[in-house]
């Protein structure tokens, strides 16, 4: 016995008639007539009075075509949850961001979609490793750097243009420099992951130029990096716009402002763009809406 004709059943006897049955549904009324016969033969029992002037269902046939009904019901109650849910952002959003570009760049955006969105319950997850978007329960991951993994769907976000900056009160101790060899007689705050890569390029237009990024005072996390330069520690090594704030406010100044490193690409990640769920279509689409104003077309520069 097949559920889709039981369902049939409770169609037609709610329609009164084959006809009227065939028109709702869109089903050809020989098919739905060939469908309730073999309902019949599979039930073992007629379930419609033979000979009747108009369709009538035996007793047997009336009781079966109002459970079905209920299903039916049941059935197209769930379809509009289904539909309702589809259209509404709701549930658990699970995303992998790391930890400074989290607190440091989206966290007004982050606090901004639980309000737009308040059935979204949006957990954000800094642990550094990379998550893995197909076996992990995570919707997306922000990635800051190249990606390599040609299997995941990639959006590029924003490009983060980085330079050299440091505090007025550290400039007052020591000229500020002119060229990048003049960084030589200059104290690095470092970041402890880029220690065995302190060798780094500076570019400013075709010309290059390497410097070593080396000092007394150096720390694991860059937002204790991006205190301490601001607290006079030495030059440290930012994106323009984490430093935005202090550049506005005045707490750090460029060093060298027409040389700068490599960009860094920042991408959005997520498992297929097929049956992507509401809520993080609305999540991709808000960060995009919210993007700060310095990762915008003509702002990367931080001028």
């Amino acid at each position: 016995m097949k559920v889709d004709d039981l369902l049939l059943l409770a169609q037609v006897h709610k329609a009164g008639s084959l006809s009227a049955a065939s028109r709702d549904l869109a089903v050809p009324k020989a098919t739905l007539s060939r469908r309730l016969t073999a309902l019949e033969t599979s039930v073992g029992a007629r379930l419609f009075v033979p000979g009747a002037s108009r369709l009538t269902l035996t007793e047997l046939g009336e009781q079966l075509a109002e459970r079905a009904s209920r299903h039916h019901d049941d059935i197209a109650e769930t379809l509009g949850w289904l539909a309702s849910r589809d259209a509404t952002p709701q549930g658990r959003l699970r995303v992998s961001v790391p930890a400074e570009f989290a607190m440091l760049v989206l966290a007004d955006s982050f606090a901004r979609f639980v309000r737009r969105y308040p059935k979204v319950e949006l957990e954000v997850d800094t642990t550094p490793r990379r998550v893995d978007l197909f076996n992990e329960p995570y919707d997306v991951a922000v990635r800051v750097g190249p990606v390599d993994e040609p299997e995941l769907v990639a959006r590029r976000f924003m490009v983060l243009e980085r330079g050299l900056f440091a505090s007025p009160v550290y400039l007052q101790t020591r000229p500020a420099p002119q060229q990048p060899a003049d960084l030589a007689e200059h104290d690095f705050v470092v970041l402890t992951q880029a220690k065995d890569a302190n060798k780094r390029t500076l570019l400013n237009g075709a010309q290059r130029a390497d410097i070593d990024l080396r000092g007394p005072l150096e720390a694991n996390s860059i937002g204790l990096v991006l205190a301490l330069t601001r607290a006079g520690g030495g030059i440290g090594s930012f994106p323009y716009g984490m430093v935005a704030p202090d550049l506005e406010a005045g707490t750090l100044v460029p060093v060298l402002p027409d040389w700068r490193y490599e960009p860094l690409d920042v991408h959005l990640l997520t498992a297929s763009r097929r049956l992507m769920p509401a809520k993080t279509r609305a999540f991709i689409d808000h960060l995009f809406e919210t993007k700060p104003d310095w990762a915008r077309s003509g702002l990367l520069t931080g001028r």
